[in-house]
């Protein structure tokens, strides 16, 4: 990327906290269910915790995003970071459901404030040549470490049990206590990173409005549509990504560690796909790689309802992994551009919004089918859903680029 030293060590602060901060959503998101199970709490109940992990970012996106446009995404970030390890932390010692849910409440706040203010923070200290790269690659990093805090999140709770001789119960809380203490020292570098709103630096004096005007200026109509689009099309890998870790445990009979080793290995090979993609997405346009990764979904899911040995199932379940990790970045960057510069915090909350809002409604409705029928049912309904939304969403952002005009 055509970066200047200050920006690639100032873009370094910004990738490596989001690094530390994801550690605790890596290991929440591996290690929760299994917590609850160990608790005695059935699949609603997981599934409802999910659903709050998303509501409590739903209630943070609209205030993020106006904080983000009028102080800047580093105050935002700061305040995520703390929000969201209190919830982690939290969250491993509470054990009543209602708890549970308000704890959740807690780190999806914190997580969606965080993901609100990532977007232009990354907007700012890009220019459109290394923009493609710098979005996709942040995302490969996360998925790429992912992998190696999802090995942690696998190995340590039995190395634990069998060192200190913990119950099961107990080594899982220890960990996830753990991941949350990373989550917090992920701090320390955004402290580093500049102040202000995203739209200071890139808008010439006298261009636009500032202040409160420019953060209630307006935003296009078609752009409000296109993130609707962009709702139904994420609800299709929100009803299944909640229940992977419980799938192969329940289908298989996988211990927890192999479980571990298998997330931990398609973390990895998406983090090299992510980073292919933002290559293809910077020659060929983020607009046709994201049609190319969208169309890919619902087929694969389908044939995973299909598979019955652990070999193949194992191979979509790389497959369809890749999918998500690699339109978010894509997302998030052809939204931003076409939204006016002092209203991006606005638009990435609304598009996070349309994300959490599936997820919520995603788990929620995954749980239930899972307590009613099987996965296989839940993969062809996802898949379905793909098959859907995914040809609406490619056209509506087609059209929205043909309804901007030049320059813009």
């Amino acid at each position: 990327m055509n970066l200047h030293n200050t920006s690639r060590a100032t873009l370094g602060s910004l990738f490596g906290g989001n690094v530390l901060f994801g550690a605790g959503l890596f290991f929440h998101a591996f290690l929760y269910n299994f917590y609850l199970q160990a608790l005695g709490h059935s699949e609603t109940v997981m599934g409802y915790a999910a659903a709050s992990l998303t509501a409590g970012a739903l209630a943070a996106l609209l205030p993020a995003g106006k904080l983000v446009d009028r102080r800047g995404s580093r105050l935002v970030l700061l305040g995520a970071v703390l929000l969201g390890a209190v919830g982690l932390v939290t969250g491993a010692l509470v054990t009543r459901p209602a708890l549970v849910y308000a704890a959740s409440v807690a780190t999806g706040a914190g997580t969606g404030s965080w993901r609100v203010a990532g977007g232009p923070m990354l907007m700012r200290l890009t220019d459109e040549h290394s923009r493609a790269r710098a979005f996709s690659w942040n995302v490969a990093l996360l998925v790429g470490t992912g992998a190696l805090w999802i090995l942690i999140a696998g190995g340590v709770p039995q190395w634990l049990a069998s060192t200190f001789g913990l119950s099961t119960l107990g080594a899982i809380r220890l960990t996830l206590i753990a991941g949350g203490a990373g989550t917090l020292v992920s701090l320390m570098l955004f402290a580093l990173l500049p102040a202000g709103g995203p739209a200071a630096g890139d808008r010439v004096a006298g261009s636009g409005p500032s202040g409160e005007a420019a953060a209630t200026a307006p935003v296009p109509l078609g752009l409000v549509l296109v993130v609707v689009l962009v709702a139904g099309w994420m609800f299709a890998p929100a009803l299944v990504m909640p229940f992977f870790n419980i799938f192969f445990q329940r289908q298989f009979d996988l211990p927890v560690a192999q479980i571990g080793i298998i997330f931990a290995a398609a973390h990895g090979v998406t983090a090299f796909a992510i980073f292919g993609s933002g290559e293809l997405a910077s020659r060929l346009g983020p607009r046709r790689a994201l049609a190319g990764w969208m169309l890919l979904f619902g087929p694969t899911l389908l044939l995973m309802a299909a598979a019955g040995s652990l070999g193949p199932v194992i191979g979509l379940y790389l497959v369809q992994g890749f999918v998500s990790p690699a339109t978010n970045p894509l997302i998030d960057q052809i939204l931003l551009e076409l939204a006016p510069s002092e209203r991006q915090g606005a638009v990435s909350s609304w598009r996070n919004a349309a994300t959490d809002g599936s997820g919520l409604g995603g788990a929620a409705v995954g749980g239930m089918v899972l307590d009613g029928a099987s996965f296989g049912a839940l993969f062809v309904l996802a898949g379905i859903v793909a098959l859907v939304a995914a040809p609406l969403l490619i056209y509506g952002l087609m059209r929205r680029r043909a309804a901007q005009p030049v320059g813009a």
